[in-house]
């Protein structure tokens, strides 16, 4: 069932970027996508879910400035954030025979990852979670690909328009994850852990790790999909607002379950695997340290120096246990889950 109740009217500023190895136009440039929305998040919040979708037109400016009109769908998704956020994260889904010709042929849906609250501070906060999938994306090939957005949003559903500025961003499908590695998502919530691949595994619990998120399972599928490639399953992570790098004002605390109600402080959830492979990746890390700082850095001009500097703090308390040999045993040797 469809509802017309939100009116989005998105225009697109680009530079349309060469085409990446097996990586779709729209996701093959970092350069930031400048939008403009109108409508009821209001009504888009109360007359849409996962089945249904708001209709409404997407306008994007190409290069030579001319304006052009897309029809597309748009609906709520997720669950804390639509309960206890302003503004919703959305999917988008377009048709095939409208965006042809387009920066956006190839896509039939898109998620839009907004910040959750009308405060311009939430906008580093959507920063700050930005990054943690381009820290991913330097651990394994099998990850989200992402697109900064600056989204001029009108809200419609007061006495009077309200104008907001929002930092947001693109996520591809995960249906272009699975087409990129040659795969497929599988739908299967309780898979045994032994059945994932190890190494991909251990660079997953060590990513969550790293960013202080304890808001996931890969075997239940809580923030994460299932890749089946190459012969493996292998856990596809997404949504990290609640990881302690990002400290998010609205994060829930964590379950007693855990042994800490602080999202700031870390938890080992990921299960035990062979002690070579997770020495393996351990040695894999630490090569990589520099990379995540410069992924950091490279955010400055969307956050604050206290933000850039404490996200450096945080990862630099992650490698001081990596890079001792007692903090790493007790920590995640030894932390490791058995069942």
């Amino acid at each position: 069932m469809k509802k017309s109740s939100l009116v989005v009217l998105l225009a697109l500023s680009f530079a349309l970027p060469g085409r990446a190895q097996e990586v779709n136009p729209l996701f093959a440039s970092k350069n930031s996508i400048h939008l403009k929305a109108s409508g009821s998040i209001k009504a888009i919040k109360k007359n849409t879910n996962d089945s249904t979708y708001s209709s409404g037109k997407f306008l994007y400016e190409k290069e030579s400035g001319q304006w052009i009109e897309l029809e597309t769908e748009a609906r709520v998704r997720g669950n804390f954030r639509l309960k206890n956020c302003y503004f919703p994260p959305l999917k988008l889904k377009f048709k095939k025979k409208e965006v042809l010709n387009t920066p956006f042929e190839g896509n039939k849906s898109v998620k839009l990852v907004l910040p959750c609250e009308k405060q311009s501070t939430m906008n580093r906060l959507v920063a700050r979670e930005y990054v943690c999938y381009q820290f991913y994306e330097v651990i394994t090939p099998y990850h989200f690909k992402t697109r900064l957005v600056n989204l001029e949003l009108t809200e419609m559903s007061g006495r009077k328009p309200r104008v907001f500025d929002l930092l947001g961003f693109l996520v591809e499908d995960n249906s272009k994850v699975a087409d990129r590695s040659q795969g497929k998502i599988i739908e299967m919530k309780g898979l045994n852990p032994a059945a994932f691949d190890a190494r991909q595994t251990v660079r997953n619990d060590y990513f969550q790790y790293m960013i202080g998120n304890a808001d996931w399972s890969a075997v239940y599928q809580h923030n994460s999909n299932i890749l089946f490639a190459e012969g493996k399953y292998m856990p596809l992570p997404y949504d990290f607002d609640m990881a302690g790098i990002v400290n998010a004002s609205y994060a829930q605390s964590n379950p007693p379950s855990l042994g800490t109600g602080d999202v700031r402080q870390r938890v080992y959830r990921g299960f035990c695997k062979e002690e070579s492979v997770m020495q393996e990746i351990r040695q894999e890390y630490l090569q990589r340290e520099q990379d995540f700082y410069k992924l950091i850095d490279q955010q400055s001009a969307l956050l604050k120096d206290t933000d850039t500097q404490d996200m450096h703090n945080y990862v630099e308390e992650f490698y001081e246990i990596l890079k001792s040999d007692q903090l790493f045993k007790r920590s995640i040797l030894e932390g490791c889950r058995t069942n």
